[in-house]
């Protein structure tokens, strides 16, 4: 069954012999971890896992893409591929060998020494995150990665499983014949990394180190020390890659608020600072502490390139299918959430929260839900067994403190309840008859082919499972903790604290009784141990939770769909992680999203459509699309006139002839049908023509719009009607080789000639109608003070504001007032004579682009949420050139909701 797990003696004519022997030494080493293995192993073979189509959020910085795809036939791949088709069906590796070529083209390139990377993958709790890192890890070695770094939790155990699974899914401990790369691990499941380790192997072009590490302070340095002990010019052409699992634990700086720097953080960027060309990819299914680093502190361990989010995988029972997120009165009432969770009544759970300082007082009872969770626990299991024709792994969590006298207290009530059970036999039947009566069909939507067995034959099976069931504490101090063995399935109640909170697999977990809580999201979210995958009996997996943890799962599960949206969103806008903050949505009063040393970069922000900006900085110049652009354009001007709008000049301190005109007036069916007739990137949903209307309908339908006609500082002249023209603005694009149409990822029109300004709006342009009005006192006099303070501060000096005191100021002097902004952008604009990204627009005649600024909505949402403060970007980082504008352009595209 696993065979080849640690073939250390490889040449040895008998293999079986040979790993017996390895697997001896571990075991006399760690005592139980063979059995803890082969129960990995046989959850490994039964586990559904596709992850398909990632969304991947990656900077953009015009480097040319140096990954040109897998190897085929013969390579670390191919073989990888192989190993894993007896666990896993093709679609799931199909899956997993999608998501790591898109993951792996945003890795720096091993062959371009100096290429340095930074990228974040999120995964779902308990979903198979391994399997994919394995893969990418695969693919990186084919591709010239020669060194690998694994940072496997924090725990000895933890470090010990990836070294194994490792082991026995790339071969890292078998010698190969032949061409290919020879893999040197400086680590085995008995022995971490040590000190003083040679790498003279290096020398030759195949030879690659393998390392899996816990995050300990010593052997992070020993890791660092070894880079550091390598040739410079050989280690910058020795790609390396740094895989950290479970990278929200221990890796963030927890002393931030402190301006202090914690030290396993400063010990995994001593290990960054000394990697001249390679990627650190880390991987969680609890971001929160990872998107909240400081991304100014550039030898912190930020995402600058990537983020990737992991879809769904098929068949994962996740916290959307336990929980209601929907909170629609529209949805099928007979949808599966709801039908899988229960809440704990207080008075319950009352009596398993001991006395803070009189524990030993402390006496447990098996209360009313606790007894129904049991006899469940029973039932499935029985109706299990009957469906798959044979005994399975079947286990029971009951997590309900952190103590852990109160674990052993709990373990003898328990056991009390079963010799009950056992004791009275036939006269329990009803009692069991009534729950299966009430929980057989909740959830039957997730029953698919399986079938619910007739009473009788579960209630036969059932008296069979009740004689074997056993009940175990594992906890920091337990001696008698929880082995699975592969020969003899377990049926178990696991009573347990932290070592059942992150890592440890619970095999065939069908029933959680949990009032243990946390003030925290992600160590909520990986408590919750019920997630994961249930082939065949996903219609009897039942939770009973404690009062309030439903709502706060509800409430993480609303958070997790939306930090997913909110990568979506980047990766359809082509932003990095430096140029877009993602923000996660607070729960005021009740939780903190992570431990507040991990927050300290952290701010407060709002999120909604209202209020924002958005602009378009993808613009067709092919003939029929600059043709319909303008007729659209003039015709929004012309609605505006016929709206009885009058054409007021901007204040301003140039001498042009042709100023800047704001005309006010417009609603929403005027700017609806400006989209239709106008091309903008289905890359920007939110300016297709019925999204904007239905948004606008729905949040603002009183609103009005002032048509702002910027003019800018170029040498042409654009007539949009009679007696109305604009001096036209110039903005160069990106050049072909830094930007292709391509990269959009959305169908073009097919005469298109699309291309890249990076930014559209200057300055304040999006302020240019409140001062029009101001000027042409069309604003209170209170409302011009307000402009004028803001202009000036309270000293009377140019002040620089923030958009975010832009946009505070304009909800207040015209909340229910948006803004149109039309540029006519010359078609002869050429780029600064310095700059070396950007080209001349060369298109024929003047290129439309719009600008928009939508008004407030206050109940647009009511919600808080956080996100870092993102540092200022320059060209050379790949955002913007200003040498490309006339004026100070703003290196923000938009504003997101």
């Amino acid at each position: 069954m696993y065979e080849a797990l640690m073939r250390r003696r490889t040449g040895e004519q008998n293999q079986d012999a040979a790993h017996r022997a390895s697997l001896r030494r571990v075991e006399s080493t760690f005592e139980g971890f063979s059995e803890d293995y082969l129960a990995y192993e046989e959850d490994q073979r039964t586990e559904v896992q596709r992850i398909d189509i990632v969304n991947v959020i990656r900077r953009d910085t015009g480097a040319p893409s140096w990954y040109s795809g897998a190897k085929t036939e013969m390579g670390e791949w191919p073989e990888y591929r192989e190993r894993i088709k007896k666990g896993l069906p093709d679609a799931a590796i199909d899956a997993i060998h999608g998501s790591t070529e898109r993951i792996l083209s945003q890795c720096a390139n091993p062959m371009s020494p100096g290429d340095r990377r930074k990228g974040l993958v999120i995964g779902y709790v308990q979903s198979g995150k391994t399997a994919n890192f394995t893969g990418l890890i695969a693919k990186a070695v084919d591709s010239g990665y020669r060194i690998i770094i694994v940072l496997a939790g924090m725990y000895t155990n933890l470090r010990i499983q990836t070294q194994l699974r490792l082991q026995k899914d790339l071969g890292t401990e078998t010698a190969k014949d032949g061409a290919g790369i020879s893999w040197i691990p400086l680590t085995r499941p008995d022995a971490d990394i040590g000190k003083g380790l040679s790498s003279a192997y290096l020398g030759h072009n195949a030879s690659t180190a393998v390392i899996i590490t816990k995050k300990h302070e010593t052997r992070l340095k020993n890791v660092a020390d070894y880079l550091d002990s390598i040739e410079p010019s050989l280690l910058k052409k020795r790609g390396v890659m740094i895989i950290d699992d479970e990278s929200d634990q221990a890796t963030p700086n927890t002393l931030g608020e402190k301006d202090g720097i914690s030290t396993v953080n400063q010990r995994i960027r001593d290990l960054w600072k000394a990697v001249p060309t390679g990627t650190y990819v880390a991987y969680t299914a609890t971001p929160f502490a990872n998107i909240f680093i400081d991304p100014s502190a550039k030898d912190d361990l930020y995402p600058d390139d990537f983020i990737t989010a992991l879809p769904e995988p098929t068949g994962y029972m996740g916290s959307e299918l336990f929980f209601d997120v929907a909170q629609n009165a529209d949805d099928d009432p007979d949808e599966a959430i709801h039908q899988l969770a229960r809440e704990v009544p207080k008075d319950d759970a009352e009596i398993f929260r001991p006395p803070l300082k009189k524990i030993d007082d402390f006496a447990p009872e098996v209360t009313p839900s606790l007894e129904d969770a049991i006899r469940w626990f029973l039932i499935a299991t029985a109706v299990r067994e009957l469906r798959a024709g044979e005994r399975q792994h079947s286990s029971m969590l009951l997590h309900t403190s952190q103590y852990i006298a109160v674990h052993s207290l709990t373990k003898d009530v328990v056991m009390d309840f079963l010799r009950r059970l056992n004791f009275d036999g036939e006269d329990e039947k009803p009692a069991f008859r009534a729950l299966f009566d009430v929980e057989k069909d909740r959830a039957s939507l997730l029953r698919g082919s399986g079938r619910m067995p007739g009473w009788e034959e579960i209630w036969d099976k059932t008296k069979t499972v009740l004689e074997r069931v056993v009940v175990k504490i594992d906890n920091g101090k337990s001696d008698d903790r929880l082995v699975y063995k592969a020969e003899d399935p377990q049926t178990v109640i696991a009573i347990g604290g932290g070592t059942l909170s992150r890592g440890l697999t619970l095999e065939g977990l069908v029933v959680s009784y949990f009032l243990r809580s946390s003030n925290t999201y992600d160590t909520l979210l990986q408590m919750g141990r019920w997630f994961g995958f249930r082939p065949g009996y996903a219609d009897i997996v039942r939770v009973w939770m404690g009062p309030g943890l439903l709502d706060d799962y509800a409430h993480l599960a609303r958070v997790e769909r939306q930090l997913r949206d909110e990568v979506k969103v980047m990766e359809r806008e082509r932003r990095t992680p430096q140029e877009f903050a993602v923000k996660v949505r607070s729960h005021p009063g009740r939780l903190e999203i992570t431990s507040r040393g991990k927050m300290s970069a952290a701010m407060l922000v709002h999120a909604g459509l209202g209020g924002t900006r958005r602009q378009t900085i993808y613009l067709d110049r092919s003939r029929p699309t600059l043709q319909k652009s303008r007729e659209a354009a003039s015709a929004l001007v012309r609605r505006a006139l016929e709206h009885g709008g009058q054409p007021m000049a901007a204040p301003s301190g140039s001498t042009k002839e042709s100023p800047t005109l704001v005309i006010p007036g417009l609603r929403e069916p005027d700017l609806s049908e400006f989209l239709r007739g106008y091309w903008v990137s289905a890359t920007d949903r939110w300016l297709q023509p019925d999204v904007f209307s239905d948004w606008v309908k729905r949040h603002a339908p009183e609103a009005t719009w002032n048509l702002v006609l910027v003019s800018g500082g170029g040498n042409a002249e654009h007539e949009y009607s009679d007696g109305i023209s604009v001096s036209t603005s110039r903005r160069a694009p990106v050049d072909s080789d830094h930007w292709k149409p391509s990269k959009l990822g959305v169908d073009l029109p097919e005469e298109s000639d699309v291309v890249n300004i990076r930014a559209l709006m200057s300055g304040d342009d999006h302020l240019i109608d409140l001062r029009t009005l101001a000027a042409n006192d069309m604003i209170s006099n209170e409302c011009r003070e307000i402009i004028d303070r803001f202009d000036s501060g309270d000293e009377g000096e140019p002040v620089r504001r923030t958009y975010a005191e832009a946009r505070a100021m304009r909800s207040v002097i015209r909340p229910d007032e948006g803004a149109v902004l039309l540029y006519a952008i010359d078609g002869d604009s050429q780029p600064d004579p310095k700059s070396k990204t950007r080209t001349a627009m060369n298109a024929d005649g003047a290129v439309i682009g719009f600008g928009i600024v939508f008004p407030h909505v206050v109940a647009e949402d009511r919600h808080e949420y956080w996100a870092v403060e993102l540092p200022e970007r320059n060209d050379e980082e790949g955002v913007f050139d200003p040498a490309g504008y006339d004026g100070e352009a703003d290196t923000s595209n938009q504003d997101l909701p």
